[in-house]
């Protein structure tokens, strides 16, 4: 038989060679188009929180430059006719014109329930239920309260309570920012139904219901934050989930000095929760804010 006049082919160890070499491209190709898509989605939150941004400046035009309060008063016509924490959404939903763009694509929490007119908080294990909140989401975005929750630190002044006795937050006024420029005002939180930035609330829903492990590298947008501030500008911020000793988890920039971001003034005196050591979460009550940061890094280690 005439050798020429065989059928030429692939041998079994080309086939393999080429096999190798295409799982070889993929393993190489699939982390690189799934870090494209994640960008994709940090710019769309960069987008969102620009929106949110210049919502913020109007509503302040509209009100004499008073930033926006907090508290737990019942809220006519709610869902379930209890509370309902007013949130930054609440109050700038006129100027939004939309609660979609209080949606982070990489956050995946939600209401349960089949349609919103049977929604409870029992078909609520992410914490959601806000009463006013009707995307079937839990909201991407927070407000800076400050560095530590109640404090005092942030555009919120200290917890307080209201006339009827529920707790309050009194927004400042905008010539309190002693920069606006390094500012934090809005950005990426796993908080809800408060939707805090403050660095132990910011991470407080990992771990739970439809939510991220507690840890640095599950965060979404790869660890980067973004973050509208004061003066309208938006920026990603590199965010870590630290174990603050006597606490728990909480929230930090990778770098401390992007920590200051969260004061409305480095020199401002916070009035919290305090007391002994490893108490709710600075190590006691009346420290500057500069002096917390240096409390909160000094006493926490990463969660990788």
């Amino acid at each position: 038989m005439n050798q020429n006049s065989r059928r030429s082919g692939f041998t079994l160890i080309e086939l393999l060679v080429v096999i190798a070499i295409i799982a070889i491209l993929a393993a190489i190709l699939f982390p690189v188009f799934a870090q494209a898509r994640e960008k994709a989605r940090q710019a769309t939150c960069a987008s969102n929180l620009n929106q949110i941004g210049l919502a913020w400046m109007m509503y302040l035009q509209d009100y004499d430059e008073t930033i926006q309060s907090n508290n737990d008063d019942p809220i006519p016509g709610g869902i379930d006719g209890t509370t309902f924490t007013v949130s930054p959404m609440f109050c700038l939903t006129p100027y939004t014109k939309s609660q979609q763009v209080w949606l982070c694509p990489d956050r995946n929490e939600h209401f349960t329930a089949t349609s919103w007119a049977n929604d409870s908080k029992a078909n609520d294990p992410s914490g959601c239920f806000d009463n006013v909140n009707k995307t079937g989401a839990c909201l991407g975005y927070g407000f800076n309260d400050g560095l530590v929750s109640d404090g005092g630190y942030g555009l919120q002044d200290a917890n307080a309570t209201d006339a009827m006795g529920k707790p309050f937050n009194q927004g400042r006024s905008y010539s309190q920012i002693t920069s606006p420029a390094q500012t934090v005002a809005f950005g990426d939180t796993y908080d809800n139904p408060d939707y805090s930035l403050a660095m132990d609330n910011i991470m407080s829903r990992l771990g739970r219901a439809g939510a991220p492990a507690i840890s640095t590298a599950s965060l979404r947008h790869m660890g980067d934050f973004e973050f509208a501030f004061a003066d309208g500008h938006v920026k990603p911020i590199k965010m870590i989930v630290a174990n603050y000793n006597g606490f728990g988890p909480i929230g930090l920039p990778a770098n401390q000095n992007d920590a200051a971001d969260w004061c409305i003034d480095p020199n401002q005196t916070g009035s919290y929760p305090g007391g002994t050591s490893g108490n709710y979460p600075l190590a006691g009550t009346g420290e500057t804010c500069t002096q917390a940061i240096h409390d909160l890094y000094s006493n926490s280690t990463l969660i990788p």
